[in-house]
């Protein structure tokens, strides 16, 4: 029997009438670029499951009618559909089951990843009949694994499966998640088994990311994969995440292959399938794994050490600027093979900055070392020292906060002008993006509680729009699985920055993005 692992397009390319006017998909080109790691890590999972065919499946790069069509084809031998759904593309995801219940009633139907983790209990009650089963969280693979296993074998499961979500006896129970490793044993046959998504991604990849990664470092790379050595960011330790981030950690705020031996092997399996450009997935690399990329810094393995620079992998990673700013962090990453690292620059005024909770520190805690007032500086220091170890930077700004104002926005829009220009030797490229209040993060919870909206306010020293029309927005919101994100950013900036509008945060973008592209500074890529 097939058990289908799917990654859905983003919602507002397949579905007539979703709006799409600063979330199009050419803005953010890395999806289709590379192979899906969770869909991979999932669909290799279930290979020790007797019987079951893992089926990958990547509706984000393969045109997305043929996966309906994949679906009636196989109907017949089809034990399970299973939605791997960010917000963006949660509403295809959810096309895609309907048509599968129309044509084979008895596929079952799981969900996972963070848009039904963050809202668990909207999704599974909206949708009964549609999502069968869940998992929430990101320590869900072994009890998934058992899960289809039950499956497979005709028992109806029970509970016990770590990360569950499901209707019984008419109420809705979740099985708590349990820690696991992370999963290395990854089979990168399965890419191309049910579809030949290799040859796409690879087209992707050289025309968006070798032509721009080659003019800036002259180093020619051909494929593309995320790898999979450390999960999660040094924010997520006091559960202190920046406002707008929407990752959902699960029960770990960090986990990470046991040791520097292990991740090399890890390196070393992407690179004996031909990928020479690999995508550390880690949320945060010097400030939450420094341990880890000492150690693999300190013992290289042969293989390694035997290939010519220009023949080693490329590695490419996120990182916070305070955790650049000391030099050592950022040789150390050089050493390891790290030619890019995108990294969310701290430009904004103090106010900004808490109002995002970017700080390491909490609000009462301003006079700290990683308070807001010393992130400039720490930004300018990260910038120097990329430029020293010769790494290049994909950097990125979020336009939006609660209580930005007019006056606010202007000064917020200058700082990284300013900071662009800091930054002229090592910034490569550049992303700026508006503000989205994404369900599990900080900001959709304040898009929906005006008091707790107010009660921060108070706490930043900012004011807020009027509260009644803040209530009514909120309720356009609450209890709902569907969230259109346009319509939520427009809500949002409506509910909690008095004077602006969308347009004009959109504005505020394309003047940042304008103002790079005069430096000579390539925008997104």
């Amino acid at each position: 029997m097939k058990v289908l692992v799917v990654s859905p397009p983003n919602s507002n390319t397949v579905i007539d009438g979703a709006s799409c006017t600063v979330t199009r998909p050419e803005e953010h080109t890395d999806w289709s670029d590379f192979p899906n790691l969770g869909v991979l890590t999932l669909a290799s999972a279930l290979r020790a499951v007797p019987g079951v065919e893992p089926v990958y499946l990547d509706g984000t790069v393969m045109p997305w009618p043929e996966v309906p069509a994949y679906v009636e084809d196989n109907a017949g031998d089809i034990l399970a559909l299973c939605v791997s759904a960010l917000t963006a593309t949660y509403e295809a995801g959810l096309h895609l089951c309907r048509a599968a219940k129309r044509i084979n009633p008895r596929i079952v139907t799981i969900f996972g990843n963070d848009h039904i983790t963050a809202l668990p209990r909207e999704c599974m009650s909206a949708r009964r009949g549609v999502i069968d089963y869940a998992f929430v969280g990101n320590e869900v693979v072994g009890g998934f694994v058992a899960f289809v296993a039950a499956l497979a074998q005709g028992r109806e499961p029970a509970g016990g499966y770590a990360g569950l979500l499901a209707y019984r006896d008419g109420e809705l129970r979740g099985e708590a998640q349990r820690p696991e490793p992370i999963y290395t044993a990854l089979d990168y046959s399965l890419i191309d088994r049910g579809f030949d998504h290799s040859r796409l991604y690879r087209d992707n990849f050289a025309k968006r990311v070798s032509p721009t990664f080659h003019e800036l470092t002259g180093r020619r790379v051909h494929a593309g994969v995320p790898v999979e050595i450390g999960r999660g960011c040094i924010k997520f330790a006091r559960d202190d995440a920046c406002s707008f981030c929407s990752i959902q950690f699960g029960g770990l705020w960090r986990n990470s292959v046991p040791d520097a031996e292990t991740a090399w092997e890890v390196v070393r399996a992407a690179h004996d399938e031909g990928f020479d450009y690999l995508y550390l997935t880690s949320d945060e690399l010097p400030l939450t794994f420094g341990k880890l990329l000492r150690g693999m810094a300190a013992a290289p393995p042969g293989w390694w050490s035997a290939l010519p620079e220009d023949d080693r992998p490329v590695l490419v990673g996120y990182a916070r600027a305070d955790g650049l700013s000391d030099e050592r962090r950022a040789t150390t990453l050089r050493s390891l093979g790290v030619r890019q690292l995108m990294v969310g620059l701290d430009a904004g005024t103090p106010t900004s900055l808490r109002a995002m909770n970017k700080p390491l520190v909490s609000i009462r805690e301003a006079n700290s070392p990683f308070g807001a007032e010393k992130m400039f500086d720490h930004n300018v220091r990260a910038l120097k020292s990329a430029e020293n170890a010769g790494l290049l930077l994909k950097v990125g700004f979020v336009v939006g906060h609660l209580g930005m104002d007019e006056r606010l926005l202007r000064e917020n829009v200058d700082s990284m002008k300013a900071m662009l220009d800091s930054g002229v030797g090592s910034i490569a490229s550049l992303d700026v993006e508006v503000l989205s209040p994404e369900p599990g993060s900080l900001d959709f919870k304040m898009l929906l509680d005006p008091a707790g909206a107010l009660a921060r306010a108070r706490e930043l020293g900012v004011t807020l729009p009027d509260r009644n029309r803040h209530e009514e927005l909120a309720r356009r919101w609450r209890d709902t699985d569907l969230i259109d994100r346009e319509s939520a950013m427009a809500d949002y900036v409506e509910a909690v920055m008095p004077g602006l509008t969308l347009d004009d945060l959109a504005a505020a973008r394309a003047e940042v993005r304008r103002y790079g592209k005069g430096l000579g500074v390539t925008i997104g890529g």
